[in-house]
C-alpha cells in the first residue's frame, strides 16, 4: 500500500544529514563504524545508548535514526526498539527515517556481516525515500543473498514510523 505524499521521506544525504545512532552498548561501536563506512559525517553523528535517556532540553532535527538492539533469548526486541525510538523522538525531524536492527543474542557481527548490514540499512533508506510505495529500489540477487545471510545469522532490519 502506498503512503500518502506527506508521509514520504526525502532521500537522506548522508554527508550532510544529522544522524542519531541508538543501541545497546555492545552494538554502538559497530553502528558507528558502519555509519562512517556508509559516508555519514562523524561530526553530524549523535550516539545514544538505549538505556541512557537523552537530555529533555536537547532538541535536534536528525533526518535518520538507526536503532540496534541485541535480543537475548525470547526478549521482544521490537518493543525495546519502539521504546528507544520514542525516547530519541526529541532529537528527530518530523518525517525522519527510523531503521531498526535487531541482533540475536548468539550472533557475533563479523566484518563481512557488518558490511552486509550496512548495505541493507542503505537499501531501507532508499526504500523509505521511494516516491511511490510500489516503486521500491530494486534488490538484485546479491542483495537478496545478503539479506538471507543476515536473517540466517539472526539479524533483522526493518523501518518503523512514529505517528504524528
Amino acid at each position: 500500500m502506498a503512503r500518502t505524499p506527506r508521509e514520504r521521506h526525502d532521500p537522506v544525504d548522508l554527508q550532510h544529514a544529522e544522524v542519531v545512532l541508538a543501541g545497546t552498548q555492545e552494538l554502538l561501536p559497530v553502528l558507528r563504524a558502519a555509519a562512517v563506512r556508509a559516508g555519514v559525517d562523524a561530526t553530524r553523528m549523535r550516539v545514544v545508548g538505549v538505556d541512557d535517556l537523552p537530555d529533555p532540553t536537547d532538541h535536534a532535527e536528525a533526518e535518520l535514526a538507526v536503532i540496534a538492539i541485541r535480543r537475548p533469548g525470547d526478549d521482544p526486541a521490537f518493543h525495546r526498539a519502539q521504546d528507544a525510538a520514542e525516547r530519541i523522538e526529541p532529537l528527530m525531524a518530523p518525517n525522519a527515517v527510523r531503521i531498526v536492527v535487531t541482533v540475536s543474542g548468539a550472533t557475533r557481527l563479523a566484518p563481512k556481516l557488518e558490511r552486509t548490514l550496512t548495505t541493507e540499512v542503505l537499501h531501507q533508506m532508499g526504500a523509505a525515500a521511494a516516491p511511490f510505495g510500489f516503486r521500491r529500489p530494486f534488490r538484485n540477487l546479491r542483495k537478496r543473498l545478503g539479506l538471507a545471510a543476515l536473517q540466517t545469522a539472526g539479524v533483522r532490519v526493518f523501518r518503523i514510523t512514529i505517528g504524528h
